[in-house]
């Protein structure tokens, strides 16, 4: 037998990717499971909505569960229609305090979610049959319920992941909660089609086990990471605060007007595994990012004071570093490498920035990159007196 594979990831970044989300392309094989999945997630919301008047109403949770049975065929899809709704709620009391405006809380996309469990052998109603197929729990106009099989289309490099997890879930090791979202639909020559996504929530311990690259580092320089819009900085950098090197990953391409959103970020993905196996191959064994909540909590005075003067597109712009900051801090442990955190103040506007760009003849962003190092190994004396 295969010993069991080393998880390379401290216990910080496992506790904040508990889980991760595969997306695969669903298609129906008739006209008539069309159809049946277009019903199944119009009851779905309306379950959720209902469910969301139960819980500002009170109503204890079995009495609700009750209640969301008379929607939907299954018990699973009401009690997953009901947790949804109470986060719903509870998200929005944590925005606003209004009741009004929670009462008003509005479900823009159409989908069909079912909670996984470990005695379900994954999951009940929506279980993955192999990486290219599942089956699907719908009913009719009369409430009578039957599978379906499905096509999925997945990225090649997660279907050894997906035939892990359908094994473990076969063992009852381990339960996955699954969703159907559908985001388009329209009519040819009579026939309904649906464009529709199937998410499948994977433990992020069994990703690690699955797709890891390299189980130990080669050195132990630091990688200091400055995420923009259109590029990703790297300064790598050793112990003793010297620069060993630097590299800019583009993806100029993405900020391009009417350049589809999905193309965008698989060029953004594909960028970020290049600096990840660029820095593991230069001796990286930590990369220090900045830190998305301060990140967050400056937000605020980005959108107001922003370089294009437009608040949504500095809201837009925000969001979009953070998720590549997570992005990468999901991705490094597959690298064999650690991730931490540095406060991002004065490493883009201060005396230190200027003079690292002038001694080192580097752009403000690469300057940015290697400060952001330096904070990572700021607790070595010699560092600070050797080059500031």
């Amino acid at each position: 037998m295969n010993p069991t594979p080393k998880i390379i990831a401290d216990k910080e970044t496992i506790e904040q990717f508990m889980y991760i989300t595969i997306n695969g392309r669903l298609t129906p094989k008739s006209n008539e499971d069309y159809m049946k999945l277009c019903l199944l997630a119009y009851r779905f919301r309306q379950a959720v909505k209902h469910g969301i008047n139960l819980v500002l109403r009170g109503v204890q949770q079995k009495e609700a569960y009750k209640e969301l049975a008379k929607l939907l065929p299954s018990s699973i899809y009401g009690e997953t229609a009901y947790k949804y709704a109470k986060l719903l709620v509870e998200s929005a009391k944590e925005q606003v305090d209004d009741e009004i405006v929670v009462n008003k809380i509005t479900i823009m996309r159409k989908w069909i979610a079912s909670r996984g469990g470990v005695s379900w052998r994954g999951n009940l109603n929506v279980r993955l049959t192999s990486p290219d197929t599942a089956e699907i729990l719908v009913f009719n106009h009369r409430k009578e319920s039957r599978k379906i099989t499905v096509n999925l289309r997945t990225p090649k490099r997660y279907k050894k992941l997906l035939e892990r997890l359908i094994e473990k879930a076969s063992n009852r090791e381990v339960g996955y909660p699954a969703r159907v979202v559908i985001k388009e639909y329209n009519f040819y020559q009579g026939n309904l089609h649906l464009y529709c996504g199937l998410q499948v929530v994977v433990p992020y311990y069994l990703y690690l086990e699955t797709m890891r690259r390299y189980d130990k580092p080669l050195g132990n320089h630091v990688g200091g990471v400055d995420v923009n819009v259109d590029r990703i900085n790297l300064a790598i950098v050793d112990k003793y605060g010297r620069l060993r090197d630097t590299r800019t990953f583009w993806f100029r391409e993405t900020i391009s007007r009417g350049y589809k959103k999905r193309r965008a970020w698989t060029k953004i993905y594909q960028a970020i595994h290049e600096l990840l196996q660029y820095a593991y191959h230069h001796g990286t064994s930590t990369i220090a990012l900045e830190n998305p909540k301060i990140i967050g909590y400056l937000r605020y005075y980005w959108i107001r004071d922003g370089d294009r003067k437009t608040k949504n597109y500095n809201y837009k712009k925000s969001i979009f570093r953070n998720k590549i900051i997570d992005t990468i801090t999901c991705k490094a442990p597959l690298y064999s490498l650690k991730t931490i955190y540095v406060n991002p103040k004065g490493t883009t506007h201060s005396k230190a920035h200027g003079e690292v760009m002038k001694r080192y003849g580097l752009d403000r962003h690469t300057a940015s990159a290697y400060l952001i190092a330096l904070k990572a190994i700021k607790r070595h004396a010699t560092t600070q007196k050797a080059i500031i």
